[in-house]
């Protein structure tokens, strides 16, 4: 990381690209509807809690992240300036999917969370922003590079767990105000240090070779061989018992005999 920061910020990325105005451009459709018809944007596509949990809106765990307050200006501002220095490093660390999938993954548990609470009776409202997201990435920073110096607002040298913290508290402060964006903020920053600890610690002893289709295609082999086997085991009890039959007669099975016999026939023979 030696010389990302001899200027303001770093290079933007194309994922952090992208978000940002995917973020930006949504926030001018609100600001555009708030002016006419009302942003009605956020009654769909915000995070709440009892259209998710009774209606089944399973999409506002992710969408309420790409909006925000329209009464608020800084809500936005400092969460697409979070998103622009700190996701482009974490880009460039971890490859354009890789950080795709850990904001969403943070976005997610940003809105999980809430919606948790929600259901156990610590009512929350309507939630909007990319606050979680932010939080589970600025928490991703500081436990990569804790100890990494930034300019913070492009003046001052800090280091990055100090800079998170400050961050972290001027987005609460800007955010909509409430438990609600507080709880928000709270998950996204557990699905940040859960997406860290699963980077960071369990994928690299997962081997390479690991193959989820594989590794189901294996077990569905390993299920048909067992499957096979108790055939082949079953036929040769069915042997022996036609062979006993055919020496001694039917009355020569026990109950117990007779019973496995007419299972056997129903359930494998039956089949072919």
């Amino acid at each position: 990381m030696t010389g990302i920061y001899n200027r303001i910020g770093p290079e933007l990325t194309p994922v952090v690209r992208t978000l940002l105005i995917v973020n930006v451009g949504i926030f001018a459709i609100q600001l555009l509807l708030s002016w006419t018809i009302g942003d009605f944007l956020s009654l769909y596509l915000g995070m709440n809690s009892d259209l998710v949990t009774h209606h089944y809106f399973i999409w506002q765990l992710i969408t309420y992240s790409f909006l925000h307050s329209v009464q608020n200006f800084f809500h936005i501002l400092f969460n697409m300036f979070s998103l622009w220095m700190f996701g482009s490093i974490l880009e460039n660390h971890w490859g354009g999917k890789n950080f795709l999938k850990f904001y969403l993954f943070s976005c997610f548990t940003g809105g999980l969370f809430p919606l948790i609470l929600h259901n156990l009776g610590l009512h929350q409202g309507t939630i909007i922003g990319a606050s979680g997201g932010i939080y589970g990435l600025l928490i991703a920073f500081a436990l990569t590079w804790p100890n990494q110096e930034l300019l913070f607002m492009g003046f001052f040298p800090l280091k990055a767990k100090y800079m998170v913290i400050i961050l972290m508290l001027i987005i609460a402060l800007s955010g909509p105000g409430g438990n609600i964006a507080h709880m928000a903020h709270a998950g996204g920053a557990i699905g940040g240090a859960l997406y860290f600890f699963y980077y960071n610690k369990l994928k690299p002893k997962i081997p390479a070779s690991f193959s989820l289709s594989r590794y189901l295609q294996k077990r569905k082999m390993k299920k048909w061989q067992e499957e096979m086997n108790r055939k082949i085991h079953v036929r040769e009890e069915v042997d022996q018992l036609l062979d006993k039959i055919s020496k001694s007669g039917m009355d020569s099975l026990s109950r117990k005999e007779k019973k496995f016999l007419k299972e056997a026939s129903s359930q494998y023979y039956s089949e072919e």
